[in-house]
């Protein structure tokens, strides 16, 4: 069932509906929350999923005055761009390292090449998208596969863990992060496959809703860390009082990340580098440069100033 005599499903149709809301909603956060990167970088992420399920719905149609060929670049362009950006997102906001050989550097220069040289190309120079799509496709299946499997033992290894209930939070978000980018893998498999829009948009789309949410969760999660700095600084829940106002000026100078907060609160808990990369799943070194930054906004030499600053400040 298709809408407005184009080529869009239904489904399609109402998938980009949802999503203009999400997309308006998180604007207005952002709008609200002016140093939210995590928010903004989602606002593009949805813009880029909404151009993706546009021009992909109804692309081709000859009935739309656009030479084909130009709709299927677009078409095909639009949704490569989309899968980078969605890597790129997973890998900024789920802490997930770049994987070896998979950084976005490699996947833009591979995707992008092959996208130019085998899709682009052959599609111009003998106006056949079976030729086109099918010397092109085979890439990025084989990066797709690739790109799942070793994402596979990472994601294994996370679940073996003996995460306690305190820090299953932070496990769970790399998982999330994990699991989302296989609806991204299957695209490039799904589109080998045939014209299953359907299929695509859910499958594709169902990560992107998984996002949303996982984006909510820790939203609030970090707002509730910034709570627990705040209160660490001495901040009471009387708003009257007039150290609060002193705080929040001190805290907004501070101009530390909400990762950032989360790494100075597990360092005035008295946790080493290596008990909160443990606890946060990431890097012993990742913590060390985190921690570096947060003693350099705070304008002291190293962890035994900066404990003893805060621990001043408390008082």
């Amino acid at each position: 069932m298709t809408v407005f005599g184009s080529e869009m499903h239904i489904v399609t149709f109402f998938i980009i509906a949802v999503q203009l809301i999400l997309f308006t909603n998180f604007v207005i956060i952002s709008l609200k929350k002016r140093d939210s990167k995590s928010t903004n970088r989602f606002i593009w992420f949805t813009i880029s999923l909404i151009a993706y399920n546009f021009f992909s719905g109804i692309f081709p149609d000859t009935n739309i005055p656009i030479p084909l060929t130009i709709q299927y670049i677009v078409a095909y362009g639009v949704g490569l761009y989309t899968a980078l950006y969605y890597v790129y997102y997973v890998y900024s906001e789920f802490d997930i390292g770049h994987l070896k050989f998979f950084t976005l550097r490699h996947l833009m220069i591979i995707l992008i090449s092959a996208f130019i040289f085998f899709f682009v190309l052959p599609l111009i120079i003998w106006q056949d998208i079976g030729i086109a799509k099918y010397s092109f496709i085979f890439i990025p299946v084989a990066v797709a596969i690739a790109f799942l499997v070793k994402i596979s033992a990472p994601l294994i290894q996370l679940y073996k863990e003996k995460g306690g209930a305190t820090n299953r939070f932070y496990r769970d978000r790399i998982a999330t992060g994990y699991l989302t980018l296989l609806s991204i893998v299957l695209m490039p498999i799904i589109v080998a496959l045939g014209d299953f829009q359907v299929m695509e948009q859910l499958i594709v789309n169902a990560g992107y809703f998984v996002l949303a949410v996982a984006l909510i969760r820790i939203n609030i999660y970090q707002d509730l860390k910034i709570e627990q700095f705040l209160h660490r600084l001495g901040y009471t829940d009387n708003a009257r009082e007039a150290k609060n106002i002193v705080i929040l000026k001190y805290f907004s100078n501070l101009d530390l990340s909400k990762r950032e907060i989360e790494v100075a609160n597990l360092i005035l808990d008295g946790k080493s580098y290596k008990n909160i990369g443990s606890y946060l799943f990431i890097a012993e070194g990742t913590v060390s440069k985190h921690a570096s930054n947060i003693f350099k906004k705070a304008e002291v030499q190293n962890r035994r100033e900066f404990v003893r600053r805060f621990k001043g400040k408390r008082k």
